[in-house]
């Protein structure tokens, strides 16, 4: 299973895993095979990109919350802010209730890491968005040792942090091009809207509220809107800030196809000290995989192997198995090995898009297998 870009689906590829939309249906069931009609009906709501059945990595990938939860709630969070826009005083007691499904699913999965590119469509970015930005948080608040009633408050707080976006035309966040100066300051603005909403509400406290007004500091100083600098940030909004920028650039937006998850770690880890602080860059980490299931994965050995677990105490060595070489010329049988047992197998990089379909194609025209090497034989025995 691999994340595809609209641009690239064809008619004939399977669905791996269903296309969910903000009320919670499926846009597109799993196990649908692509076409045109589908694919030109995808592009119409903005999709940019789906999971596909691959005939290398069909291995299913745990989920931290179920995609069912993850819709329930945004689908409660659209329901407020509509609310809202209506003039209306939004349920803040749903949307806590909201906040303590996320985190009992994350309780009761404590050994899931984050490994799914999410996959929505642009028009429903800001909910999701901030649906993943509380799971994140909730996240990386355990892993920092905060207790419930402190998780229930900082995942509110990133529930809402984006809550100042629905004063901004939908045009200007779904832009294509690069925005105008006017459009930008517009955009900046959001942070003290979304604070100066919250704080009217009884139900929100004000750490919670000062999320929205500092996710968009930087620990240098060089974030918006009020430059403040390490110490003068709040953990939580710190927390928010990590969740929030990991999501974005991860996620497909109208401009852009979204990096991996694997790529958006190396970019967090690159901010550590100007944007972010190292502890919670950290905390963030330690909850997502490295190389998620499904990954395919370029080996010292000159083999190909795709990742069927991750052990959350070394992300980076997770059990694989060995499938073919970069000639595209099958192993058989396929070699399993846990990368955290031996020392002499090391995973190169991961392969992305157009590298996996190079791949495909070796193997779809290749007939030889190639049988295991005593390095393999001993590694899997290890």
């Amino acid at each position: 299973m691999r994340r595809v870009s609209i641009d690239n689906l064809e008619p004939g590829m399977t669905v791996a895993r269903s296309v969910i939309g903000l009320d919670g249906r499926a846009l597109l069931n799993q196990n649908t095979m692509l076409t045109e009609q589908y694919i030109s009906g995808l592009k119409k709501l903005g999709v940019g990109s789906v999971y596909i059945k691959d005939g290398l990595a069909n291995v299913e990938t745990p989920e931290v919350v179920t995609r069912q939860v993850l819709s329930s709630v945004a689908s409660t969070l659209n329901d407020s802010l509509k609310t809202f826009s209506a003039g209306k005083t939004m349920n803040i007691e749903s949307l806590k209730n909201g906040i303590i499904t996320l985190l009992e699913d994350i309780v009761r999965n404590p050994n899931v890491l984050i490994q799914l590119e999410d996959i929505r469509t642009f028009d429903d970015y800001v909910f999701f968005h901030s649906v993943n930005v509380a799971v994140f948080a909730l996240m990386t608040g355990r892993s920092l040792g905060y207790q419930e009633g402190n998780l229930v408050e900082l995942g509110l707080g990133a529930l809402l942090h984006d809550i100042g976006m629905i004063t901004i035309d939908p045009a200007i966040l779904n832009k294509p091009d690069a925005l105008s100066t006017s459009e930008q300051e517009q955009m900046r603005k959001h942070p003290e809207v979304g604070f100066n909403i919250l704080r009217t509400y009884r139900e929100v406290s004000t750490k919670a509220a000062h999320i929205a007004f500092q996710h968009h500091e930087k620990v240098d100083g060089t974030g918006y809107p009020r430059q403040l600098r390490d110490k003068q940030i709040l953990e939580f909004a710190k927390i928010v800030a990590v969740a929030d920028t990991f999501d974005a650039i991860t996620s497909d937006r109208p401009h852009r196809n979204g990096y991996s998850t694997t790529d958006g770690i190396f970019i967090l880890q690159k901010m550590v000290n100007s944007y972010f602080s190292p502890d919670i860059v950290e905390a963030f980490v330690s909850n997502v995989a490295l190389y998620p299931v499904g990954s395919l994965l370029s080996l010292n050995t000159g083999h190909i192997a795709v990742v069927t677990s991750v052990n959350r105490i070394n992300a980076a060595r997770p059990v694989i198995n060995v499938i073919c070489d970069q000639d595209g010329i099958l192993v058989r049988p396929t070699i399993k090995i846990n990368l955290n047992k031996t020392k002499e197998v090391t995973i190169v990089k991961r392969l992305n898009y157009h590298e996996t379909e190079l791949i495909k194609a070796k193997i779809a025209m290749g007939t030889h297998l190639h049988s295991s090497n005593a390095i393999y034989s001993e590694a899997a025995n290890a």
